[in-house]
């Protein structure tokens, strides 16, 4: 059986670009637009993953822009 470990990913607009960060990962990614930031998140995730050999998901769901 797999676990999954809920991350929380948080996305803002700030200016022209549109910003996410994973606090619990420490970690942080802008995009152009919200699916291009959300794309960006995914791969940095699944890269800290690899990186540190963690079992991470590699499915970024439910990410919603904060005005």
């Amino acid at each position: 059986m797999k676990m999954q470990v809920p991350l929380p990913v948080v996305i803002s607009k700030e200016g022209k670009w549109f910003v996410a960060s994973c606090p619990v990962l420490d970690i942080a990614t802008q995009g152009k637009t919200e699916k291009e930031v959300k794309e960006n998140m995914e791969d940095l995730i699944n890269d800290y993953a690899t990186e540190k050999a963690l079992p991470f998901p590699s499915i970024v769901r439910n990410c919603k822009a904060i005005p």
